[in-house]
């Protein structure tokens, strides 16, 4: 048995048998299709020969040699064919007078299919090993980039408490946060973003979003000193800089994040906000009251002439907010039920802490998705204002 390699120029021995005693295995052995016509044939025809004077008939010239030293009097060629293509062929000689049969030559033919399926299988299964090795590469990259770009640590900021929660999903879907400091402490930078599309494109975009969007920030209100500007306008200066470059630079890719982004300041009761697309946080007043920030803008990355807008929200002690990806409520349970707004709303309102609310969320989520993959990444933050 002899297979094709890539190129089809070359046959290559897999497999071999023979009843001669002393006679060299030649298993691995390569030999060229140039002056092999009997082979030749076979291949390009996927149709079987019998050449009957096998050491002295043009077709097997390069092979004559060979043939008289073994006593090869016939030589019948089968194809190996699967999916309707060539992929070697298998060589039966004989040392008999007799010419092979049309019998003999129907049952070798069945026995080749049989052949050729096996190998062919097995080849299928070898290249969805290598694909399934190659994407799961991809994916530890991605997860890499990701991970690597989210804030080693919380900063603290007198007056309110942080929290975050991410889980990856099975494929890197392009989740990210980000918590930083600005006006060297006097402020925070609050983003939880959803980068559209999934694997190792969506992670270099969100490393590009998360970066243009922090140096944006920084920059801007370094100079709020000189300038004294409202911290919404210098917020939405930012997104703007950001949605402006990736509409610009970036068309092509057709790329674009929801977004929620705030700024707190410390022992303010007060924060600016927008809210580009993204999902409704959820506001939740220590008095029992509940509230939702719904999209003021839109997603940034689209066009590059859009308009966004912030807001204020003034929270008490121990209100808090929490903004979350839409990986939480599409979580799915082994039998593929999400998660959902309502069972989300319901777990928020039943705690009244945000480490509390934090420690139940979690909890029902992982209970929820129990052993099933995700391929969405799950992410939560939230915000809490204290005396």
């Amino acid at each position: 048995i002899a297979l094709l390699n890539e190129k089809k120029d070359n046959l290559k021995v897999v497999a071999f048998h023979t009843e001669q005693m002393g006679e060299t295995d030649v298993t691995g052995l390569e030999f060229s299709l140039e002056g092999n016509d009997a082979s030749l044939f076979v291949i390009k025809t996927g149709e079987p020969i019998v050449v009957p004077d096998a050491q002295s008939n043009p077709i097997t010239r390069s092979m004559h040699e060979v043939f008289r030293q073994r006593g090869t009097s016939c030589l019948m060629v089968v194809p190996l064919l699967a999916r309707g293509e060539v992929i070697g062929t298998i060589g039966i000689p004989s040392n008999a007078h007799e010419v092979f049969s049309q019998d003999d030559v129907r049952l070798s033919q069945t026995i080749a299919g049989q052949v050729a399926s096996v190998i062919d299988n097995a080849r299928l299964h070898q290249s969805v090993k290598k694909a399934r090795d190659v994407a799961e590469r991809e994916l530890e990259i991605g997860r890499q980039i990701q991970t690597s770009f989210f804030p080693e640590s919380i900063p603290e900021l007198k007056g309110w408490q942080v929290a975050v929660h991410f889980q990856s999903a099975r494929q890197v879907a392009g989740d990210f946060y980000d918590v930083f400091a600005l006006e060297e402490g006097r402020r925070m930078g609050v983003i939880l973003a959803d980068v559209c599309d999934k694997g190792v494109g969506a992670a270099l975009f969100m490393v590009l979003f998360r970066s243009l969007l922090r140096a944006s920030l920084i920059k801007g209100f370094s100079q709020n000193k000189k300038t004294n500007r409202d911290p919404g306008e210098i917020l939405v200066s930012a997104i703007d800089e950001t949605n402006k470059y990736i509409a610009i630079n970036h068309a092509r890719a057709s790329m674009f994040a929801t977004l929620f982004a705030a700024v707190i300041e410390q022992d303010k009761d007060e924060l600016c906000y927008l809210n580009c697309g993204h999902d409704a946080p959820v506001v939740l007043r220590k008095s029992g009251e509940v509230e939702r920030l719904k999209p003021g803008s839109p997603a940034i990355g689209m066009f590059a002439d859009l308009e966004f807008n912030f807001s204020h929200l003034s929270l008490d002690r121990d209100d808090s907010i929490i903004a979350f990806t839409d990986g939480v409520t599409d979580a799915r349970s082994p039998d593929d039920k999400p998660f959902g707004e309502k069972r989300l709303m319901t777990v928020l309102s039943d705690s009244k802490s945000l480490q509390s609310r934090f420690e139940f969320l979690k909890k029902e989520i992982t209970e929820h998705i129990s052993e099933a993959d995700q391929f969405d990444d799950i992410t939560f933050i939230g915000l809490e204002r204290k005396g």
